[in-house]
C-alpha cells in the first residue's frame, strides 16, 4: 500500500470516527438515562400505563442494541487507526496477506481478508 493510500484510509477512518463518536455518545446518553422522566398528573407522581411500560422496555432495548453495535464500530474504527499508526493497516490478521483494496473500501476498519474473515464465520 502506497503512503498516499494509506493516507487516504486513515482520513476516511477518522471520517468515519468523527460520524460515529457523536452518535454514540448521544445513544449511550438515551440508554442510560434514568428512569423518572415520566409525565406526572399534576399531583407530583408519574403516571405510568402498562403499555408505556413495554414501550419505554423496548425503546431501551433497540438503544442498547443500537448502542452495542455503533460502539463495537468506533473500538474496530479505533483499532484500524492504531494499525495505520502502526504500520499494519491492510494486513490481515489471519493470513499476513494484504487485504484487497475492495474490501477497505467496503470495511474500511477490516482486520482481515475476504477468506480469512469468512473462514472465521
Amino acid at each position: 500500500m502506497t503512503t498516499d493510500q494509506l493516507h487516504r484510509h486513515a482520513v476516511q477512518l477518522r471520517t468515519l470516527r468523527d460520524r460515529l463518536g457523536p452518535g454514540v455518545a448521544e445513544l449511550r446518553k438515551e440508554a442510560l438515562r434514568p428512569v423518572g422522566a415520566e409525565s406526572t398528573n399534576g399531583t407530583g407522581r408519574a403516571t405510568v400505563h402498562d403499555a408505556d411500560v413495554g414501550a419505554r422496555a423496548a425503546d431501551e432495548d433497540l438503544a442498547m442494541d443500537l448502542l452495542t453495535a455503533e460502539a463495537d464500530v468506533l473500538a474496530e474504527v479505533d483499532a484500524a487507526l492504531d494499525r495505520v499508526r502502526t504500520g499494519t493497516f491492510g494486513t490481515c490478521e489471519g493470513c499476513g496477506k494484504a487485504i484487497a483494496a475492495a474490501r477497505l473500501a467496503a470495511v474500511p476498519y477490516a482486520r482481515k481478508c475476504i477468506r480469512c474473515a469468512r473462514a472465521a464465520e
